[in-house]
């Protein structure tokens, strides 16, 4: 015979509300973490386009400074990615217990 003190009835059912809990706040991260690397990177190119028309125009240097800043721009939003990426992989390795 099961005790009333060992048995409660909708255990399983919150223990699934709690793991579903879980799983969207899993989503809900990851996807912060992709967005948060597509904006960083559209706004090191950004910044870069900017620097560099401001530069072509002052210099009157037409498109060459543009062309140049466009690719650090890249460069430094690929550099976002890996660093946010980086921090990702050590705090999800940090949590396992292998």
């Amino acid at each position: 015979m099961v005790s009333s003190k060992s048995f409660r009835p909708g255990t399983g059912s919150e223990y699934l509300v709690k793991l579903m809990n879980e799983d969207k706040k899993g989503l809900i991260r990851t996807l912060g973490i992709v967005s948060s690397m597509g904006i960083s990177v559209a706004v090191a190119i950004a910044i870069g386009v900017w620097i560099g028309l401001k530069l072509d125009e002052w210099l009157g240097t037409k498109p060459w400074f543009f062309f140049i800043f466009l690719f650090i721009g890249i460069a430094a939003g690929f550099r976002n990615i890996y660093i946010i990426a980086g921090r990702e992989i050590k705090r999800d390795g940090g949590d396992k217990d292998n």
